[in-house]
């Protein structure tokens, strides 16, 4: 099943900071193929996100810094994800051979987080990701077919 445009808006809306939005759109969604459309569209954005912030070459320690970085941010809450899954995630989605943590939701949660963290840091306007979520619908479509 394809990602709709339920799951895309829910999306822009979440990165868009409106968390009440967000959550109205997100109890709307239910169901296994809305749970895995999701998480394909969430996935593909974070690794176009992650791509285009350290296109120009990294090491260990800039993820490590951005991931310090985004957990000083979330002030109050620096516990809301593993930066070590975070790490792991981020090095995966550069290509990276690391391990994935078994714990799925934990997974889940850091290229969330992380996603958020790398389009405020890129400071997109509204168009920009927009753009950016047309490509990760293309690319999350692709990779919920490859999984059938």
């Amino acid at each position: 099943m394809p990602v709709t445009d339920e799951q895309v808006a829910w999306l822009r809306t979440y990165l868009a900071g409106e968390s009440e939005v967000a959550q109205q759109l997100y109890d709307q969604l239910t169901g296994a193929a809305d749970a895995a459309g999701l998480g394909a569209l969430v996935y593909a954005a974070f690794v176009i996100a992650a791509r285009q912030k350290f296109a120009s070459g990294w090491a260990r320690a800039d993820l490590i810094k951005f991931i310090a970085q985004t957990r000083q941010s979330l002030g109050v809450r620096p516990d809301v994800f593993d930066p070590l899954v975070a790490e792991n995630q981020l090095a995966r989605a550069l290509g990276e051979q690391s391990p994935d943590s078994p714990d799925v939701k934990a997974n889940a949660r850091a290229q969330l987080v992380l996603l958020n963290a790398l389009v405020v840091n890129a400071d997109l306007e509204d168009e920009a990701v927009f753009s950016l979520l047309i490509r990760a619908r293309k690319m999350a479509d692709r990779i919920l077919n490859d999984a059938v």
